[in-house]
């Protein structure tokens, strides 16, 4: 559905809920409600525990369809300009401007090394707790022949981290980009400006539309609220 679809849809399942006594919403408002509507969706796929089968985007097939408008891969082959305060051995790398989690990391290693130049290794992400506990431990810190850390930071940075036998020259990642709001009309959401659908795989567009409804009759009539929770419930798969 586009967006004036959903919001159509929007308005007559709103209207007849409320038996058509419930006030109105502007077109910024119903933008609002269905982009708010659409974010919690997306983190009922996303995340396990919010949705009662507890399972991931990635945990069926069904799951992965639903969001997979949203995966995007890109190759970093240069660091960041800023590198103040690293740790020994690391790295920081600029995160895409539209990154919001991260599925799959590799990355491409350089060494002096014959056997290790141009090899190919996975990143496993850890905590700065993880980083402190084993960086000293020559089981768990980081083996250029088998895997990298990764360490999140802030300004939108990842930090890699090596055993310093090798350089990272490039840096694989695929991620989940953030949700574009949906836009009504010319109007401004978080920043951007309309009109926009959503980026969403059209099966959720139903649900997205419900749940836009719950979100406007939790303000206006509760009680009809918690009726539509209730059945959205029943009905998620």
């Amino acid at each position: 559905m586009t967006a004036v679809e959903m919001d159509q849809e929007f308005l007559i399942l709103y209207d007849k809920l409320t038996n058509f006594d419930a006030p109105g919403y502007s077109e910024l408002e119903r933008s609002i409600i269905l982009t708010k509507a659409q974010e919690r969706v997306f983190f009922a796929h996303y995340n396990p525990l919010a949705n009662k089968f507890r399972e991931g985007f990635e945990e069926s097939e069904a799951r992965r369809k639903d969001i997979q408008e949203l995966v995007k891969g890109v190759t970093i082959s240069a660091p960041s300009a800023t590198q103040t305060n690293t740790l020994p051995n690391g790295e920081f790398y600029d995160l895409p401007v539209d990154f919001l989690y991260a599925i799959s990391e590799e990355v491409t290693l350089t060494s002096d090394d014959v056997c290790l130049n141009g090899t190919r290794v996975r990143i496993k992400p850890i905590t700065h707790d993880e980083y402190s506990i084993n960086v000293k431990n020559p089981f768990k810190k980081p083996d250029s022949t088998q895997v990298i850390w990764r360490l999140d930071y802030q300004g939108r940075k990842h930090e890699l981290i090596t055993d310093g036998k090798s350089t990272v020259s490039e840096y694989h990642l695929r991620y989940i980009k953030n949700l574009q709001p949906i836009i009504l009309g010319s109007n401004t959401v978080n920043g951007v400006a309309g009109p926009l659908d959503s980026e969403l795989n059209i099966i959720l567009h139903t649900r997205i539309v419900d749940e836009a409804v719950k979100i406007a009759t939790g303000v206006t009539d509760p009680a009809s609220y918690q009726l539509k929770s209730i059945e959205q419930q029943e009905g998620e798969s």
